[in-house]
């Protein structure tokens, strides 16, 4: 058996546009001098360790009190581990702020892949999400359809760690797993899951506009979901 694992945002379903719109909204709110804009958004995304869009608030919100929120966006990785503690302290608040306008900016969601697109490559399927439970559920009715899944619903579920790849692979009972990410988060998962369990074949899938950033030799790479399927028929 071959095992097909798929992210959701930015693979299944084009949701930049919401999550982005609801953590800027939320900022706004929560510190209204704070000079947010597109890039610092992707800029996190790029960074690693912010799949999460609420620490992703929190953190713009820390390093804005620290006056080096412009710094992230010379870098390619997180780099201000000193301001972790805040970061902690602020997301309840910037949880709060965030899905409050998720509400409304969910609307945006479209799908990106129909479920027997996925059927015809003949490999079981499976999901492995950031999402929390409820936002999961809000994905399937966008999606219109289920598969199994792991999602944000404890701390060893959140990438990068592969906690939630090691558990659909030994659910399924497979030897083979090829993940589909858009993140340098995903890309991360994978590896760790690779590391952990190397007697089983791993392979990531990069797709969207960061994947030749998060790809590594021995990758995929396609500009989407659908146009990388063909590949695996």
């Amino acid at each position: 058996m071959r095992l097909l694992i798929l992210d959701i945002d930015g693979v299944m379903i084009d949701a930049e546009r919401s999550f982005m719109e609801a953590v800027a909204r939320a900022l706004a709110d929560l510190a209204p001098s704070l000079p947010w804009s597109e890039a610092h958004f992707r800029a996190f995304k790029r960074a690693g360790t912010f799949n999460d869009d609420f620490r992703l608030t929190a953190a713009a919100l820390a390093l804005h009190e620290a006056g080096q929120l412009d710094a992230l966006r010379d870098s390619e990785t997180w780099s201000f581990f000193y301001l972790e503690p805040r970061i902690a302290e602020l997301y309840e608040v910037a949880r709060e702020a965030v899905r409050r306008h998720y509400e409304h900016t969910r609307r945006q969601e479209q799908a990106l892949i129909t479920l027997p697109e996925l059927e015809a490559t003949g490999w079981a399927l499976a999901i492995c999400t950031g999402r929390p439970p409820d936002e999961l559920d809000m994905a399937f009715g966008v999606l219109g359809f289920e598969l199994p899944f792991v999602c944000d619903s404890e701390p060893r579920f959140r990438k990068p760690r592969p906690d939630g790849l090691l558990h659909l692979a030994e659910r399924f009972g497979t030897r083979q797993i090829l993940f589909v990410g858009d993140t340098r988060d995903d890309a991360t998962a994978l590896r760790a899951a690779r590391e952990l369990r190397p007697d089983l074949e791993w392979r990531f899938a990069a797709i969207g506009p960061d994947r030749e950033r998060i790809a590594q030799p021995g990758d995929l790479q396609e500009e989407s979901l659908r146009k990388l399927l063909p590949r695996l028929s």
